[in-house]
């Protein structure tokens, strides 16, 4: 084994064969190079395995590994950080575009910020190409000094979670469960990792995240929302909601904090839990829809 890198960019992808040699030019350009690209690949059955090895021929800090089946998106993202070997890591889609200074401005920024756990740029949003871009107005730094305070800025402030895509130490992250099996995992992996540090905006417009209904989740239909996150339809695709609940909850319970902080932002996950009752029913309905008609819960 050589000598770990400082940052892992871990790349989960699926039938990426379009952009993917774009993303990987992008981030083989970075100013700073003690990093480590790992692509880990959900069975695709386009050329995405053939280019990716064509990149690994050329510079060895490539890694691939691939899924004999479909795991689904969010096991997927997860994998990427147990495999791992940098003390940062970024997640990259497999069709965004980072600048060559996306790295080093974000590791320059949590070296000076130990009470950050998270850095990333400002972004724009771009269909075919960076260079026709817009900016996006949805970033946002998160930087109360208490936990319970930017627990709730955090709830408050995103939309788009563009944050996720920054540079994260992996001593907080790997504190987490990382992106669990259900819809909006993501944003509740953002809420613990709120807990545990502040979330850093760089004032440079450096990530460029492409958003069209081929690459973007957010763009599809309900159809194409379920086969990303459930490849095979089994039962583990019901109580949507109560999941959200209970990952929140365990991030509450489990991030250090002191005592009044902890009852702070346990009794505002309590009240979203209840501005956001409907969910019960809505697991309910979901579980009849599984068994009796044979359809996706929702």
């Amino acid at each position: 084994m050589t000598k770990p890198p400082l940052i892992s960019v871990g790349i989960p992808a699926y039938n990426s064969a379009a952009h993917i040699g774009f993303t990987i030019e992008g981030l083989l350009a970075q100013s700073f190079a003690d990093f480590e690209i790992i692509v880990s690949d959900n069975a695709s059955d386009d050329g995405t395995r053939d280019i990716v090895e064509k990149y690994m021929r050329r510079d060895a800090r490539v890694r691939y590994e691939r899924h004999p089946v479909n795991i689904g998106a969010n096991p997927n993202y997860s994998h990427l950080v147990h495999i791992a070997r940098g003390g940062y890591f970024k997640w990259s889609s497999s069709s965004d575009w980072c600048a060559p200074a996306f790295l080093e401005c974000c590791l320059d920024d949590l070296s000076a910020h130990e009470d950050a756990v998270l850095a990333v740029p400002r972004t724009s949003l771009f269909q075919d190409h960076p260079d026709v871009a817009e900016e996006c107005l949805d970033d946002f730094a998160i930087l109360d000094e208490s936990p319970a305070a930017r627990f709730r800025h955090l709830y408050s402030a995103l939309t788009l979670n563009n944050a996720m895509n920054g540079l994260i130490r992996m001593s907080a992250l790997r504190r987490t469960r990382l992106i669990d099996s259900y819809m909006g995992a993501d944003i509740v992996l953002m809420g613990h990792l709120a807990l545990m540090g502040k979330f850093r905006l760089i004032d440079q417009r450096l990530f460029y995240r492409r958003m069209d209904r081929a690459t973007a989740t957010a763009l599809q239909d309900d159809a194409g929302k379920w086969a990303h996150h459930y490849p095979q339809r089994k039962v583990g695709v019901l109580f949507q909601g109560s999941k959200r609940q209970l990952g929140r909850l365990w991030g509450v319970l489990t991030a250090p904090m002191s005592l009044g902080d902890r009852l702070r932002t346990l009794m505002f996950a309590l009240k979203m839990m209840y501005w956001d009752r409907k969910f019960v029913w809505d697991d309910l309905h979901g579980v009849w829809q599984y068994f009796r008609r044979g359809a996706w819960p929702g």
